[in-house]
C-alpha cells in the first residue's frame, strides 16, 4: 500500500469516527440515534421544621418533603389506558345511575383519539361493557352506546369488578403511558375475599385506583385503603350531580402526568425516630415508606413527617434524614429517575436561638399533619367499635395541639381544637351494624358466601360529617389538595 493509500484510509476511518452513530430503518434510510434526557419535570426538596435542635433536650420537629410537577405542553400529554370500574348494583337506582351515565358519557367525550378505555360494570357479578381498545370515532361511539345501556340491578360485587378491571388494563398496559383505574361504588362488597390478590397484583402493575364512595352506604376504609394501595386519590361523593366534577378532576391530573408511580423512602439518621402516620410505613429498621403515585404538571405535593430525635452534644451536627424519591419519567422517557435531598442540623444550648429557629409555618404544618394523623387513626377505631380508645385519641390530639399553640402562638391553629372537638362528639354516635349472615343462596357460579361486615357509621344526619372529615385529614396527610374546595 502506498502512502497516499494509507493516508486516504486513514482520513476515511477518522470521518467514519467522527460522523454521528445512526441506525437503520425499514426501508434502509437512516436516522440519528437520539439520547434522551431527564427534562426535570419532578422536583423535591426537603426541609426540617426548625433550623437548630435542642442540645440538652428531646426534640419533636417535621420533615417537609415538596414534590412538585413543572409546567407541561399540551403537546407533550402521555397516552391514557383508563379503565372504568363502576358499581351498577340496585342501590344506584335512580338520580345515582343517571348521574354515572351522564358522567361517564362526559368522560368518554373528553378522551382524546389515541387513548386506550375499558368499562366494567359490577352489580351481582362483574361485566365487561367495552373491552380494552383505542379510541377512534367508532369506539368512542360504541361505549358512549353502552353507557346508555347501564341499568341499576343486583347486589355489589366489587371484588371481581375491580378484578375484572384489572384485567382490561393490564391486557393493554403502556409502557410509556399513564394506566389508571377508576372505581366507583356506593355500597359494601358482598365478599372481600379475593381483594387483597387483586390489590397486590394492582400494585405489581404499576397502576393507581382513583376510588370514588358515593353516599354514606360505602365501605369508606375499603375505598380509602385502596386508592391509598396503590398511590391512587379517594374521593368522598355526597350527591350524584357531584360526580361529573370528580372525573373532570381527576382527568385533568392524568392527562398531565410528568412522574408515574413515586416512590418515596426516608431513611432516618442515628438517634432519629419518625412517628407512624396512616398510609405510610414504617419498617422495623426505622425507615419511612410512602407510595405516593402519580404527580401530574403543575402539581405539589407536601409531606410532612413527625420525627424525634434524642438530645447531643453542644455545637455537633445532627444527621436527620435521607430522602430518596423514585419515579418514571413520563415525558422525556428516560426510565427510572430518582431525586435525593438530605438534612443535617446543628445542635445549641442557646435557648433564645432555638426559639427563633423555628419555622413557624412548617411547625404549624406538622401540627395540621400529625392532627390529621390522629384524625384517622380516631375513625378507625371507632369504626371497629372501639369508640373509647378512639376519643382517646382524639383527646391526646387535643392537648398537643394546645401544647403547640401556646408554644407558636399561632391562633389558626385553634381551628384545629374545635375541629377535634366535634370529631369526638360524633365518634360517640357511631354505632356498630348488625350482623348480617350469609343466606347460602346460590351467588353467581358457586354458593354465597357470608357477607363481609359491613362498616359501623353513625346515624345519617352525622355520617356525611364524619366522611368529609376522613377525606380531609387523608388529603393532609398525603400532601395533596382537593380542587374542587
Amino acid at each position: 500500500m502506498t502512502p497516499r493509500t494509507r493516508l486516504a484510509w486513514v482520513l476515511l476511518f477518522a470521518a467514519a469516527c467522527a460522523a454521528p452513530k445512526t441506525a437503520k430503518l425499514a426501508d434502509n434510510r437512516t436516522t440519528p440515534l437520539v439520547v434522551n434526557v431527564d427534562p426535570k419535570l419532578v422536583e423535591m426538596t426537603v426541609e426540617a421544621t426548625t433550623a437548630l435542635l435542642d442540645a440538652d433536650d428531646h426534640n419533636e420537629l417535621g420533615l417537609r418533603v415538596r414534590i412538585t410537577g413543572k409546567a407541561l405542553p399540551d403537546a407533550q400529554r402521555p397516552a391514557l389506558n383508563l379503565g372504568l370500574v363502576l358499581d351498577t348494583s340496585g342501590s344506584m337506582e335512580g338520580d345515582a345511575i343517571a348521574s354515572l351515565r351522564d358522567s361517564a358519557k362526559g368522560l368518554v367525550a373528553k378522551l382524546r383519539d389515541g387513548d386506550r378505555l375499558s368499562i366494567v360494570a359490577f352489580h351481582s357479578h362483574a361485566d365487561v361493557l367495552v373491552q380494552n381498545d383505542v379510541i377512534t370515532s367508532a369506539t368512542r361511539a360504541r361505549a358512549l352506546k353502552k353507557i346508555d345501556g347501564i341499568a341499576a340491578r343486583g347486589t355489589t360485587d366489587l371484588a371481581s369488578g375491580l378484578a375484572f378491571g384489572l384485567a382490561q388494563v393490564t391486557a393493554a398496559r403502556l409502557p410509556a403511558g399513564i394506566n389508571r383505574i377508576v372505581l366507583l361504588s356506593d355500597g359494601v362488597p358482598n365478599n372481600q375475599t379475593n381483594l387483597p390478590a387483586t390489590l397486590a397484583s394492582i400494585q405489581q402493575n404499576g397502576i393507581s385506583v382513583t376510588s370514588l364512595g358515593l353516599g354514606i352506604d360505602y365501605d369508606t376504609t375499603l375505598m380509602t385503603r385502596i386508592a391509598r394501595d396503590t398511590g391512587g386519590a379517594f374521593h368522598y361523593i355526597e350527591k350524584p350531580d357531584a360526580v361529573a366534577a370528580v372525573f373532570d378532576e381527576e382527568l385533568t391530573k392524568m392527562t398531565t402526568v410528568v412522574g408515574r408511580g413515586l416512590n418515596l423512602v426516608i431513611e432516618p439518621g442515628p438517634n432519629v425516630k419518625f412517628h407512624a402516620l396512616p398510609g405510610f410505613t414504617l419498617a422495623p429498621d426505622g425507615k419511612l415508606y410512602a407510595v405516593v403515585g402519580d404527580l401530574a404538571a403543575g402539581e405539589t405535593r407536601d409531606l410532612m413527617f413527625p420525627l424525634a430525635i434524642a438530645a447531643r452534644g453542644e455545637g455537633s451536627t445532627a444527621e436527620i434524614a435521607l430522602a430518596t424519591l423514585t419515579f418514571d419519567d413520563v415525558i422525556g422517557k428516560t426510565g427510572q429517575q430518582k431525586r435525593d435531598g438530605f438534612v443535617a442540623l446543628k445542635t445549641s444550648n442557646d435557648a433564645a436561638a432555638i426559639k427563633a429557629a423555628v419555622k413557624i409555618g412548617l411547625e404549624a404544618a406538622r401540627v395540621r399533619a400529625t392532627a390529621a394523623g390522629a384524625t384517622l387513626e380516631a375513625i378507625a377505631l371507632a369504626r371497629s367499635g372501639q369508640i373509647e380508645q378512639a376519643r382517646k385519641r382524639v383527646a391526646d390530639a387535643i392537648t398537643a395541639v394546645k401544647a403547640a399553640i401556646k408554644k407558636l402562638g399561632d391562633p389558626e391553629l385553634e381551628t384545629i381544637v374545635t375541629e377535634l372537638d366535634a370529631l369526638s362528639k360524633d365518634l360517640a354516635k357511631i354505632v356498630p351494624p348488625p350482623q348480617v349472615i350469609g343466606t347460602g343462596m346460590p351467588h353467581g357460579t358457586g354458593m354465597q358466601l357470608d357477607h363481609a361486615p359491613a362498616p359501623a357509621m353513625a346515624p345519617p344526619m352525622v355520617e356525611p360529617t364524619l366522611r368529609r372529615a376522613e377525606e380531609r385529614a387523608g388529603e393532609t396527610v398525603r400532601g395533596s389538595k382537593n380542587r374542587r374546595r
